[in-house]
Protein backbone atom coordinates (compact mmCIF):
# COMPACT_ATOMS: atom_id res chain seq x y z
CA UNK A 1 0.00 0.00 0.00
CA UNK A 2 3.08 2.81 0.57
CA UNK A 3 4.21 1.86 -2.59
CA UNK A 4 0.72 2.71 -4.44
CA UNK A 5 0.94 5.98 -2.06
CA UNK A 6 4.47 6.70 -3.22
CA UNK A 7 3.96 6.41 -6.62
CA UNK A 8 0.62 8.50 -6.67
CA UNK A 9 2.74 11.12 -4.94
CA UNK A 10 5.51 11.12 -7.38
CA UNK A 11 3.10 11.11 -10.74
CA UNK A 12 1.10 14.36 -8.96
CA UNK A 13 4.92 16.02 -8.27
CA UNK A 14 5.11 15.11 -12.07
CA UNK A 15 2.21 16.43 -13.79
CA UNK A 16 2.60 19.76 -11.10
CA UNK A 17 5.80 20.30 -12.08
CA UNK A 18 4.30 20.08 -16.57
CA UNK A 19 1.63 22.71 -15.36
CA UNK A 20 4.28 24.92 -13.51
CA UNK A 21 6.26 25.04 -16.20
CA UNK A 22 3.02 26.19 -18.71
CA UNK A 23 1.82 28.29 -16.85
CA UNK A 24 5.05 30.21 -15.59
CA UNK A 25 5.18 30.77 -19.57
CA UNK A 26 2.40 32.87 -19.24
CA UNK A 27 2.40 34.66 -16.63
CA UNK A 28 2.82 38.48 -16.51
CA UNK A 29 6.44 39.35 -16.13
CA UNK A 30 5.21 43.15 -15.06
CA UNK A 31 3.10 42.16 -11.97
CA UNK A 32 4.14 42.20 -8.71
CA UNK A 33 1.55 41.01 -6.41
CA UNK A 34 0.43 37.37 -6.44
CA UNK A 35 -1.79 35.88 -4.49
CA UNK A 36 -1.23 31.63 -4.30
CA UNK A 37 -5.16 30.33 -3.05
CA UNK A 38 -4.78 26.45 -2.15
CA UNK A 39 -0.88 26.47 -2.04
CA UNK A 40 -0.44 24.30 1.00
CA UNK A 41 2.62 22.16 -0.60
CA UNK A 42 4.19 25.68 -1.19
CA UNK A 43 5.30 24.17 -4.50
CA UNK A 44 4.32 27.07 -6.71
CA UNK A 45 5.89 29.42 -3.81
CA UNK A 46 9.36 28.05 -4.30
CA UNK A 47 9.56 28.63 -7.84
CA UNK A 48 8.02 32.21 -7.93
CA UNK A 49 9.31 33.89 -4.69
CA UNK A 50 12.25 35.68 -6.07
CA UNK A 51 10.18 37.23 -8.78
CA UNK A 52 6.62 38.08 -7.27
CA UNK A 53 5.25 39.08 -4.12
CA UNK A 54 3.16 36.75 -2.96
CA UNK A 55 0.49 35.81 -0.43
CA UNK A 56 0.03 32.53 0.10
CA UNK A 57 -4.27 31.67 1.30
CA UNK A 58 -5.06 28.07 2.32
CA UNK A 59 -8.52 26.69 3.78
CA UNK A 60 -6.53 24.96 6.70
CA UNK A 61 -3.00 26.35 6.46
CA UNK A 62 -0.14 24.21 7.86
CA UNK A 63 2.48 26.57 8.42
CA UNK A 64 2.38 30.55 9.93
CA UNK A 65 3.34 31.85 6.42
CA UNK A 66 -0.18 31.15 4.76
CA UNK A 67 -3.11 32.96 5.61
CA UNK A 68 -6.56 31.05 6.50
CA UNK A 69 -8.87 31.82 3.85
CA UNK A 70 -12.21 30.48 2.27
CA UNK A 71 -12.13 30.67 -1.45
CA UNK A 72 -15.27 31.56 -0.93
CA UNK A 73 -15.28 34.74 0.68
CA UNK A 74 -11.73 36.12 0.34
CA UNK A 75 -10.86 39.03 2.80
CA UNK A 76 -8.90 41.17 0.42
CA UNK A 77 -10.39 43.95 -1.45
CA UNK A 78 -11.22 44.15 -4.71
CA UNK A 79 -8.11 44.22 -7.80
CA UNK A 80 -5.56 43.24 -4.64
CA UNK A 81 -3.66 41.29 -6.77
CA UNK A 82 -2.29 41.34 -9.98
CA UNK A 83 -2.37 37.50 -10.54
CA UNK A 84 -4.36 34.59 -8.79
CA UNK A 85 -3.51 31.52 -8.68
CA UNK A 86 -6.10 28.74 -8.41
CA UNK A 87 -4.74 25.31 -8.96
CA UNK A 88 -6.29 22.20 -7.95
CA UNK A 89 -9.29 24.20 -6.01
CA UNK A 90 -12.54 24.38 -7.39
CA UNK A 91 -13.47 21.08 -7.31
CA UNK A 92 -13.13 20.49 -3.50
CA UNK A 93 -15.53 23.76 -2.48
CA UNK A 94 -18.85 23.35 -1.44
CA UNK A 95 -19.71 26.39 -3.70
CA UNK A 96 -17.54 26.52 -7.09
CA UNK A 97 -19.84 29.34 -8.46
CA UNK A 98 -18.92 31.53 -5.52
CA UNK A 99 -15.42 30.69 -5.16
CA UNK A 100 -14.92 31.57 -8.98
CA UNK A 101 -16.43 35.11 -8.29
CA UNK A 102 -14.63 35.60 -5.48
CA UNK A 103 -11.10 34.99 -7.82
CA UNK A 104 -12.28 37.32 -10.12
CA UNK A 105 -12.89 39.39 -7.97
CA UNK A 106 -9.76 40.08 -6.33
CA UNK A 107 -7.91 39.49 -9.63
CA UNK A 108 -6.53 43.13 -11.43
CA UNK A 109 -4.72 41.39 -14.38
CA UNK A 110 -4.88 37.52 -14.81
CA UNK A 111 -6.16 35.23 -13.51
CA UNK A 112 -4.65 31.41 -13.82
CA UNK A 113 -7.31 28.13 -13.16
CA UNK A 114 -6.52 24.49 -13.06
CA UNK A 115 -9.19 22.12 -12.27
CA UNK A 116 -8.55 18.27 -13.41
CA UNK A 117 -11.16 17.98 -16.95
CA UNK A 118 -13.39 15.58 -16.66
CA UNK A 119 -16.26 15.63 -19.30
CA UNK A 120 -17.99 12.35 -18.80
CA UNK A 121 -17.95 9.71 -15.94
CA UNK A 122 -15.91 6.79 -17.29
CA UNK A 123 -14.66 3.63 -15.63
CA UNK A 124 -11.02 4.96 -14.99
CA UNK A 125 -12.37 7.93 -13.58
CA UNK A 126 -14.65 6.01 -11.03
CA UNK A 127 -12.04 3.63 -9.85
CA UNK A 128 -9.54 6.56 -9.26
CA UNK A 129 -12.27 9.20 -8.04
CA UNK A 130 -10.99 11.05 -5.04
CA UNK A 131 -13.54 11.66 -2.30
CA UNK A 132 -12.52 14.82 -1.53
CA UNK A 133 -13.97 15.84 -5.32
CA UNK A 134 -17.39 17.73 -4.63
CA UNK A 135 -17.58 18.82 -8.50
CA UNK A 136 -16.06 17.97 -12.04
CA UNK A 137 -15.63 21.68 -12.88
CA UNK A 138 -15.99 22.34 -16.71
CA UNK A 139 -14.20 24.63 -18.62
CA UNK A 140 -17.84 25.36 -20.43
CA UNK A 141 -18.82 26.78 -16.05
CA UNK A 142 -15.80 28.84 -16.04
CA UNK A 143 -15.95 30.56 -19.25
CA UNK A 144 -19.60 31.26 -18.57
CA UNK A 145 -18.83 32.84 -15.39
CA UNK A 146 -15.24 34.43 -16.50
CA UNK A 147 -15.46 35.17 -20.16
CA UNK A 148 -13.52 33.68 -23.11
CA UNK A 149 -9.68 32.74 -21.44
CA UNK A 150 -6.61 34.19 -23.36
CA UNK A 151 -5.31 30.70 -22.93
CA UNK A 152 -6.43 27.42 -22.64
CA UNK A 153 -5.01 23.71 -22.60
CA UNK A 154 -5.74 20.60 -22.10
CA UNK A 155 -2.86 19.03 -20.50
CA UNK A 156 -1.11 15.33 -18.90
CA UNK A 157 -3.35 13.55 -21.30
CA UNK A 158 -6.34 15.31 -21.37
CA UNK A 159 -6.24 15.15 -17.66
CA UNK A 160 -6.19 18.42 -16.44
CA UNK A 161 -7.33 22.01 -17.91
CA UNK A 162 -5.96 24.96 -17.37
CA UNK A 163 -7.19 28.38 -18.21
CA UNK A 164 -5.63 32.25 -17.89
CA UNK A 165 -8.26 34.77 -17.86
CA UNK A 166 -6.79 38.53 -18.13
CA UNK A 167 -8.39 41.88 -17.17
CA UNK A 168 -7.65 45.46 -17.44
Amino acid sequence: MKFVKTLKVQIYNLIRSYRFRVVDKLLDDHSKALLDIGCDELFFYEKLKDKYDITLADCAPRTEQIKKEDVQNLSFADNSFDIVLCQQVLEHVPDPVKAILELKRVAAKQLVISVPYEPFFTLCRFLSWEAEHLWAITPRLLKFYLGEPVYEDKICLKRYYIGIWKFD
